[in-house]
């Protein structure tokens, strides 16, 4: 019987969080179209106003806010946004423990500090060994594969990890 390394607490590299964040936008953009739609549909039929006049400032706003809502909500509750879900990614305090709420916000509040400037707070992604962007260090939050009790085994290998190989997390968050 072979021993396999688990991936559960390893540090989510670029790709993964890249794969979730795309996930994530195409949900708040959904979730936002369908939202406005179903609020143009009301307004149209009980109140007889329309939303369509005036609305692109007002429209990103709310787009904005549905979308800090979004990443606060679900990370708050489950540790995770959709995206992550699917990816199989959870964030966590720089020390592995479940996020605290206020982690979270000021995740959400800092996030446009890493993606302006270039995204150079994105860039310490790749930069940095365990891969934490700028929003990560300031909310002292890590993002971690989360599988549950999902094993690693490498695409090619019959019999996964050699013997030796350590599971586990490969260094604890800082």
């Amino acid at each position: 019987m072979s021993r396999r390394a688990s991936v559960t607490g390893r540090y989510a590299g670029p790709v993964s969080r890249a794969l979730a964040a795309a996930i994530d936008v195409g949900v708040v953009l959904a979730s936002y179209s369908l939202g406005v739609a179903t609020a143009g549909f009301l307004s149209r039929a009980l109140l007889d106003v329309s939303l369509e006049k005036g609305t692109g400032v007002v429209a990103t706003l709310v787009l904005l806010a549905w979308g800090a809502v979004y990443l606060a909500a679900s990370t708050t509750v489950t540790g995770r946004t959709v995206g992550k879900a699917v990816v199989g990614l959870k964030v966590v305090s720089r020390t592995g423990h479940p996020v605290r709420p206020r982690a979270c916000l000021v995740r959400v509040l800092v996030l446009p500090l890493s993606t302006s400037f270039f995204a150079i707070g994105l860039l310490l992604i790749v930069l940095r060994r365990d891969h934490r962007a700028l929003h990560d260090l300031l909310a002292r939050t890590a993002v971690v594969y989360d599988w549950g009790d999902r094993q690693a085994e490498p695409a090619g290998t019959a019999g996964g990890v050699p013997a030796g190989a350590r599971g586990g997390l490969t260094e604890p968050p800082r």
